[in-house]
């Protein structure tokens, strides 16, 4: 026979709170009960033990088994849930990263500073007329307007030496000019005349004068001169005639 879902339920809860539940004592009153009462109603006993069995394993399993157990006994079993899956979380490899290096830009020494380059320039040559007689020339080259100019050539005394005077190529200026003996030399001084500029450009200044013969040693020959910028900066050069 086959117990009604009411009759069913109502054992299982009967027996469920009668003490723990065991799978095995469960099942046979179970079975035991199902006998009397068909007995009782006149019937042939047709429990199925497979039955029984599920409701017990029903009750205590629980779940979807004492549903499918009530539900009809008779069809397919169902198969068990999947066991439940645990998702393990991984974290991210963590790549470290080298720290940037540092780099050193390469330091660079700075060259000595040129001094500027003054504005004037001298040279001193000897330009020899004949066997007696020659002329010792300053040429003066000026970047700036100059104010002021004086330019001396000192001649060191040798055998017959005399002046013949003094030139000069000053062209749009005047230039006063004298010659004196100093401390055994004779002196050619040019002086720029007070008021007068002299513009940027080249000038020359001439010492001439006459020797005995067989030629003049000029090593001991000298020459400066002296100069104000417009600007008033002192300019000083000079040199000999080596």
């Amino acid at each position: 026979m086959t117990l009604t879902e009411d009759e069913l339920r109502a054992v299982l809860r009967a027996e469920a709170a009668a003490h723990t539940p065991d799978r095995i004592a469960i099942l046979n009153r179970v079975t035991g009960t199902a006998v009397r009462t068909e007995a009782a109603r006149g019937r042939r006993p047709r429990i199925r033990i497979a039955g029984a069995a599920v409701a017990v394993a029903a009750v205590v399993g629980g779940g979807g088994f004492a549903q499918w157990a009530l539900a009809g006994m008779g069809e397919e079993r169902p198969a068990p849930p999947p066991p439940p899956t645990t998702t393990t979380s991984v974290a991210p490899a963590v790549t470290e990263t080298a720290a940037p290096v540092k780099t050193r830009r390469p330091t660079r020494s700075k060259a000595p500073a040129t001094p500027p380059a003054s504005p004037l320039w001298s040279d001193g040559s000897v330009d020899v007329g004949g066997k007696r007689q020659a002329s010792s020339v300053v040429t003066i080259k000026t970047g700036e307007r100059l104010t002021a100019l004086t330019v001396t050539i000192r001649l060191a005394r040798t055998p017959e030496l005399v002046s013949r005077g003094g030139s000069q190529q000053v062209p749009g200026a005047s230039v006063t000019s004298d010659v004196t003996e100093e401390g055994g030399a004779l002196v050619y001084r040019f002086t720029l005349s007070s008021g007068d500029t002299l513009e940027p450009g080249t000038y020359t200044f001439v010492a001439r004068y006459t020797y005995a013969p067989g030629g003049r040693d000029a090593r001991a020959d000298t020459y400066a001169a002296a100069a104000t910028s417009g600007n008033g900066t002192p300019l000083t050069v000079g040199g000999d005639f080596g």
